[in-house]
């Protein structure tokens, strides 16, 4: 998956039409789930938990987002 995949889910998270919905896609390596993302429309934020640890990140805007993406999918 390249970055311009991983900005398109991002903006598909972000668009209007589903902004009353609570989305989450989650990202997977051999059925196993590694991280997930959504986008919070109460914080304007996309927010993405690292599925074994638990950690949270936000991201303000999609690049930054898609930039820790990317790097989470190459480990």
């Amino acid at each position: 998956m390249n970055q311009q995949d991983v900005k398109a889910i991002l903006l598909n998270l972000q668009n209007k039409q589903y902004i009353e919905s609570d989305i989450t896609h989650t990202f997977s390596e051999n059925n196993n789930a590694v991280f997930s993302v959504k986008y919070s429309k109460n914080e304007n934020t996309f927010e993405i938990i690292q599925i074994e640890t638990n950690s949270l990140e936000k991201f303000k805007d999609v690049e930054s987002a898609v930039q820790s993406i990317s790097t989470m999918i190459i480990k």
